[in-house]
């Protein structure tokens, strides 16, 4: 998936350059292109099917999760139902500041993802389950300590 990330962010830096007018199908064609890598790389979020470039079907699949947790009142839908809320908050965040830099720099606002895929790129190399594993070791030595002095 890094990979997949660290090329959307080159494509998208790229495409940033290509001039509008006569060009605009190429810098069509390579974001859609970037796009495409976006869907198939990321089809899943914890184990959940997630549009990552579209919101209807995270939008039904939030609704019903929410539907399942006022019927059922099972804490997991209602996660489950946040989660997608998020992803849906995030995607439509992103299309108001895309538009915001439309505004302020125009052609060139697409170089504004690519630094936000760059910075997730990085992110994406903190190991959180290798830290969460060391955190409960820790935990459970300083435990074993504790009840050995004792």
């Amino acid at each position: 998936r890094q990979v997949t990330v660290f090329f959307e962010a080159v494509i998208l830096l790229g495409v940033s350059f290509i001039p509008g007018g006569d060009f605009n199908l190429l810098a069509n064609c390579l974001t859609s292109f970037a796009c495409g890598m976006q869907v198939e790389s990321f089809r899943k979020i914890h184990g959940h099917g997630i549009a990552t470039t579209m919101c209807i079907g995270n939008l039904r699949n939030a609704l019903q999760n929410v539907d399942d947790y006022i019927i059922t009142h099972r804490r997991g839908f209602l996660e489950n139902g946040l989660l997608y809320f998020g992803v849906i908050f995030t995607f439509v965040f992103g299309a108001v500041l895309g538009n915001w830099c439309i505004d302020r720099i125009g052609l060139h606002a697409i170089a504004v993802a690519s630094v936000l895929l760059f910075i997730a790129f990085t992110i994406m190399f903190i190991d959180r389950e290798r830290d969460l594993h060391r955190k409960w070791a820790r935990i459970i030595a300083d435990w074993q300590t504790t009840s050995l002095k004792r």
